[in-house]
């Protein structure tokens, strides 16, 4: 189903907060996005429109888009409405995606560079192949059946098909892990990999973090906040937490002990949560907390984009000289075989 991009995300709501503070009215500012942006936007947002002209709730306008516009978003915009401070949950939303777009852009400029060198070796191997190949038959050679395909082409075209099927199973088995197909023991023993699960870490703590911040400061109740909160870090390992989290607060827990108690924070993140309760401001002591922990996924992703450049052209290296080395090796075989007596007979 298709959902609404964060860039989308990013700049509907710096729209819709700018226009709201100037006291322009919901349903005018909705109108206008629906006359503009990619087609299925305006056919969403017309919906959005319709429901809000029926005298419904923004929230539940963008729940009935079905998917389009993420959980987080119209839970944030139902504190708001609830709490009267949707303005503020607009402008907190706008922030929030223009953070996600800036912080995914500087992520992928890290790795583009390890990724094409990495798709080059992948690539350069097909063509030494080849010319493996060429070389051994204007040798009069027997060429390499490399994969049983019988021919040069076959060979080639079976490689690139077995390559592409291996970035795939690894693209499947990282986005598996991530959305919990597979349990939490992939997640768990990823998150204990050096530097990788530094950042999945602090990438999911900078939401949870942030997503306490703008549910406390919209007024919501302490069991619908944890429970965002939590499911907003789009990480097995911490949604799992839901029922033990619930039942402690419901028990008449606060928050730090509830967190403490599930062995799965932080203590820098328990000791905000602390302070925050302590001294009356939860929602500036984790919007502090958020960006302390989006400042550290940041550098752990780009540690790794270094890491990664390092590896991808150590294994482009290796390749082409494994490559290099095995014709040599082929090439003096055919030097010993001409040197043999009557090999010209």
């Amino acid at each position: 189903m298709a959902q609404i991009s964060q860039n989308q995300l990013a700049k509907l709501f710096q729209r819709l907060a700018t226009s709201y503070r100037a006291g322009i009215d919901l349903r005018s500012s909705v109108q206008r996005e629906s006359r503009s942006g990619s087609p299925v936007y305006q056919q969403k947002m017309k919906r959005v429109a319709k429901a809000l002209d029926g005298g419904g709730s923004l929230a539940k306008a963008m729940a009935g888009t079905k998917g389009y516009f993420p959980e987080l978003v119209v839970s944030v915009v139902k504190a708001g409405e609830v709490g009267g401070r949707l303005d503020d949950s607009f402008a907190r939303l706008g922030k929030h995606y223009k953070d996600l777009v800036a912080f995914r852009n500087s992520f992928l400029r890290a790795i583009a560079w390890p990724a094409f060198e990495l798709l080059f070796a992948v690539g350069i191997v097909g063509v030494l192949m080849a010319i493996c190949d060429w070389i051994f038959t204007s040798l009069e050679k027997q060429t390499i059946n490399w994969f049983w395909m019988g021919s040069t082409v076959g060979n080639v075209v079976a490689y690139y098909v077995l390559a592409g099927m291996l970035f795939t199973a690894i693209g499947l088995s990282i986005f598996g892990t991530v959305r919990g197909w597979f349990g939490t023991s992939p997640l768990r023993f990823a998150m204990r990999i050096p530097l990788v699960g530094s950042a999945i870490r602090n990438l999911a703590l900078s939401r949870f973090a942030w997503t306490m911040s703008v549910a406390e400061n919209a007024g919501m109740n302490a069991l619908d906040i944890a429970d965002l909160s939590l499911r907003s870090t789009e990480n097995i390992y911490y949604t799992q937490l839901g029922p033990e989290v619930k039942d402690s607060l419901q028990a008449g827990q606060q928050f730090y002990p509830t967190f403490l108690s599930t062995d799965a924070f932080p203590d820098e993140l328990l000791m905000q949560i602390e302070i925050g309760e302590t001294a009356g401001e939860l929602s500036e002591s984790m919007a502090i907390a958020s960006e302390e922990f989006q400042r550290k996924a940041e550098a752990n992703l780009h540690a790794i984009g270094k890491i990664g450049m390092v590896l991808m052209m150590l294994l482009a290296a290796g390749t082409v000289a494994f490559i290099a080395i095995f014709g040599m090796f082929q090439y003096t075989n055919f030097i010993q075989d001409m040197a043999k007596p009557g090999a010209f007979r």
